[in-house]
């Protein structure tokens, strides 16, 4: 019998095909309770993109609809292009993991930070301050640090001994970023050019805004303070000498095709050795036990599959990108406003993908010749709303927020109005059948189940009274 990993791989990308086009229906309704101004999400398996899709607008004060061509801060995924860069340059053996910063920034003699080699800058176990003393340019108060604040900022004392703790930090990846330049004899912006983005083909990645392109970019939105706050939009910002920690922009589309560049025997950016030590847990994270860190990496246990990838957090835009370097999925959620639950919707994408790729053994048979799209849709009550979809041939109930693990019940077709929910224990009416009532031409009236009906959205707000949804 074939190995899970081995089915596995065959059928994520017919399984993602198949979820493709529930995944903007899922996402949207989140993106609408949330109140969060646009999302761009893409998907790949092995570099081929498999699904991508932009949802909301751009710009709120404007209301020009995001596409998925619009460009994101992508900020802290910024990291993981600054350790590839490192990585090619150890293959090159033009820079070592043991190097000192000092080596290669002279500014630096003097202070705690001459000390630091590149692979604690690297694994954040450097125990430098994050963002310098002053670092309300987060704040968009002040401008971002050039190379000389930087360097003045580096040189305060640490806040821990080397080694000692993780402590996460952009100062410690801007000082990665002169390395790389002092090493490779060429900026930061070259290295990145000549070393990814160009051998890729990326057009729409790089490590700083051009202004040119600034009319491309998805406005940035502060937070909300409160329920009925309205949002700001917020003004773009050049990163100048923190470029390697923050600044980087993309599209979905690019940052997965990026990603994808990292699947274990590809060979166009980095041997599978460098990835492999990238990739690895370097180090843990007390608050957070199923993360960690390597060498420019975010890791975290997600079903069966450990990921790699990253977040980012900018001034208007929070965005998360993941991949697995085994089965060669990858999957990025950009969102344009402070607050946007892109860890959250990209995690939960990755789950809802391993739903429909690994389905549970059924005891028993959808009714043969019955149309499983017959019954698929978005249901309403007074309580909230739920889904059933047609997950690659096989159909679920779920929530459409959320976990869907936490919220899934496995439905077999009994006749053609009726569905029979996987038996299980719980608080719900779980058990007790999904009986359709039909009009005339076969359209879904209502759905009841547990005794209460459920209505398809639509009818269900005409009959609340609640305007019909765009």
């Amino acid at each position: 019998m074939p190995s899970t990993r081995y089915r596995t791989f065959m059928t994520l990308p017919t399984s993602v095909r198949a979820l493709a086009s529930y995944l903007p229906s899922w996402l949207e309704y989140q993106r609408d309770l949330a109140r969060i101004p646009g999302v761009q999400v893409a998907v790949r398996v092995h570099g081929e993109l498999l699904a991508s899709f932009a949802l909301g607008v751009a710009n709120e004060a404007t209301g020009e609809p995001l596409t998925p061509a619009h460009l994101f801060r992508i900020a802290s995924h910024s990291k993981t292009f600054t350790a590839t860069g490192v990585f090619q340059l150890i293959e090159d053996g033009a820079l070592r993991l043991d190097d000192p910063a000092g080596r290669w920034i002279p500014e630096l003699h003097g202070s705690p930070a001459a000390g630091l080699t590149v692979r604690e800058l690297l694994g954040h176990q450097s125990g430098i301050n994050r963002d310098g003393a002053d670092s309300d340019y987060w704040q968009q108060t002040h401008p971002f640090p050039d190379r000389d604040a930087l360097i003045a900022l580096c040189r305060a004392d640490a806040v821990f001994a080397p080694n000692e703790h993780f402590k996460y930090s952009n100062m410690g990846y801007s000082l990665l970023g002169l390395i790389l330049e002092a090493a490779s004899g060429q900026s930061y912006a070259e290295v990145m050019a000549a070393r990814i983005t160009g051998p890729l083909g990326l057009r729409d990645l790089g490590p700083e805004l051009p202004v040119a392109r600034e009319p491309e970019l998805a406005a940035g939105h502060s937070g909300r303070l409160a329920g009925n706050d309205a949002r700001r939009v917020l003004p773009s910002t050049d990163t100048r000498a923190m470029a390697a920690a923050t600044g980087f922009y993309g599209t979905a589309e690019d940052v997965t095709a990026y990603l994808s560049a990292h699947v274990h025997g590809r060979t166009e950016l980095l041997t599978d050795a460098s990835k492999r030590l990238m990739q690895r847990r370097e180090s843990g994270m007390t608050r957070s036990p199923n993360r960690w860190y390597g060498l420019g990496f975010i890791l975290e246990t997600v079903g069966g599959r450990t990921l790699v990838g990253h977040s980012g957090g900018f001034p208007g835009h929070i965005t998360q990108s993941w991949l697995d370097p085994e089965t060669g999925l990858a999957v990025a959620v950009l969102t344009n406003c402070l607050g946007g639950p892109a860890t959250e919707w990209a995690t939960n994408l990755v789950r809802l993908i391993d739903l429909t790729v690994n389905p549970p053994t059924r005891k028993d048979a959808d009714a043969p010749e019955v149309d499983l799209d017959s019954f698929t849709g978005r249901f309403a009550t007074d309580w909230g709303a739920y889904d059933v979809v047609n997950l690659n041939g096989r159909l679920v109930s779920l929530a459409p927020q959320g976990d869907p693990g936490m919220s899934v019940t496995e439905l077999t077709v009994v006749d053609a109005d009726t569905l029979a929910p996987a038996p299980e224990s719980g608080f719900g009416a779980v058990g007790e059948a999904y009986h359709y009532e039909r009009d005339t031409s076969g359209r879904t009236v209502w759905v009841r189940q547990g005794g209460g009906r459920a209505w398809p959205i639509a009818a269900y707000r005409e009959r609340a009274g609640l305007a019909p949804l765009a």
